[in-house]
């Protein structure tokens, strides 16, 4: 059976009809309250056991997850021929995402480490002989040597302050 098509009367009328309920729906609170969704929260692995940093940034890490052992290896003090499977969560693997070991460290920075703390045990000794000698002077009275002691001793100390300072920066590095 043929449907009888609407006249434009009953299409104006179903117009109206729709442009009014979108305004009512535009204006109520339902529609400017806009639902947001969470994002579902990654999974980690729980790390366990202690690192030594020093010891981990030597040596290029693997990211934690699945291991195959060597084949044969021992196993609670039993000697097992085919090689396992196993899950590595170390602590030492990784360092809340970041992993340690990647960087190598260059030895060229170990060698500059080495000389700074040399040059600051160097200065050390240098700075303390100037306040002893800048006491000696003031005990003589000798005010110009006091006071070009000072200036010495604060440009020591002040170099002192940066190459610290420079040796810290460089510690991190390795």
């Amino acid at each position: 059976m043929p449907t009888k098509k609407p006249s434009a009367k009953q299409l104006a009328a179903r117009a109206k009809f729709v442009k009014m309920v979108r305004a009512k729906a535009a204006k109520s609170k339902l529609a400017k309250k806009k639902t947001v969704k969470k994002a579902a929260k990654k999974k980690t692995i729980k790390q366990t056991g202690t690192s030594n940093k020093v010891y981990d940034k030597r040596i290029e890490a693997k990211k934690p997850g699945k291991r195959k052992t060597s084949n044969p290896h021992k196993y609670r003090g039993k000697t097992i021929k085919k090689s396992t499977t196993y899950t590595e969560n170390r602590a030492n693997r990784s360092d809340k995402g970041r992993l340690l070991g990647v960087m190598t460290v260059n030895n060229n920075l170990i060698e500059k480490y080495k000389q700074l703390n040399t040059e600051i045990t160097k200065y050390n000794k240098i700075y303390d002989d100037y306040v002893k000698a800048k006491k000696l002077m003031s005990t003589l009275k000798n005010k110009a040597a006091v006071i070009q002691y000072n200036i010495d001793i604060k440009r020591i100390s002040n170099y002192l302050k940066e190459i610290k300072t420079h040796a810290r920066e460089l510690k991190k590095l390795l």
